[in-house]
């Protein structure tokens, strides 16, 4: 099982990527909606789906589609980058 504690960034009472899709989703339906509407579309989608997938792993404690991508995909690429492995 998956625990928020367990990793650096995670903390069960401070989602930060919460915030950060809620702002991407309220910055693409206000200011990018009325005058590029596909583009304010997909920025409010993204914005929610970031936002309801930190929601869920920090609520329910369970792996994410994000977090997955993250831990299985990105962070590798980064360490192999970076020199850390």
């Amino acid at each position: 099982m998956f625990t928020p504690e367990a990793v650096p960034d995670g903390a069960v009472l401070a989602p930060h990527h919460f915030y950060l899709g809620v702002g991407l989703a309220v910055w693409g339906f206000v200011l990018m909606w009325p005058w590029y509407p596909r583009t304010g579309a997909l920025m409010t989608l993204i914005g929610l789906c970031v936002a309801v997938d930190d929601a869920v792993q920090h609520a329910l404690q369970v792996t994410t589609p994000l977090g997955w991508l993250w831990h299985e995909a990105l962070l590798p690429i980064l360490y192999h980058l970076e020199g850390w492995a």
